[in-house]
């Protein structure tokens, strides 16, 4: 099997002023072969059990959320760390020292 290099960069990150868990909304490139793949709406949460980045969701026929984007792993994962990376350097987060 072939590999290929990624390249991943946060586009925006905004804030979200509301009172739910949903703290930012980002708009991230993805750089695959050549070929820019921009996903927007890529959600940045957070609750009493931590911050997470999850890919946008819309609503089915059968009223349930689903995610709009399926991604690999080997993408999701540094995709992720560079929101949270944006969102931190945005103040929209804080970084948490251990």
């Amino acid at each position: 099997m072939d590999t290929t290099t990624a390249s991943i960069a946060v586009l925006k990150v905004s804030p979200v002023n509301n009172a739910g868990k949903l703290l930012a909304l980002a708009d991230v490139s993805i750089l695959l072969d050549g070929v820019e793949i921009v996903i927007h709406g890529i959600q940045v949460r957070a609750d009493a059990g931590g911050t997470e980045v999850t890919l946008p969701k819309y609503r089915s026929p059968s009223g349930a959320w689903v995610t709009a984007v399926t991604l690999p792993d080997e993408v999701r994962g540094p995709m992720g760390d560079a929101v949270m990376a944006a969102a931190i350097e945005a103040g929209i987060l804080v970084e948490k020292h251990r």
